[in-house]
């Protein structure tokens, strides 16, 4: 299964990336992240799950 997260540098949007990654054998494929990194956005909020 492929995911895509809009808003995924936010408080809300990078706790949805980090908590799909770590489910077990949630059969996801490719996890894309989209974010227009405005004002709310913070690429910072991602660091722990690069890779």
């Amino acid at each position: 299964m492929n995911v895509l997260v809009t808003g995924g540098c936010g408080f809300i949007g990078s706790n949805l990336v980090r908590y799909l990654l770590n489910l077990p054998e949630s059969g996801i494929g490719c996890l894309v992240n989209l974010d227009a990194l405005t004002y709310a956005g913070n690429p910072a909020n991602l660091r722990r799950g690069e890779g």
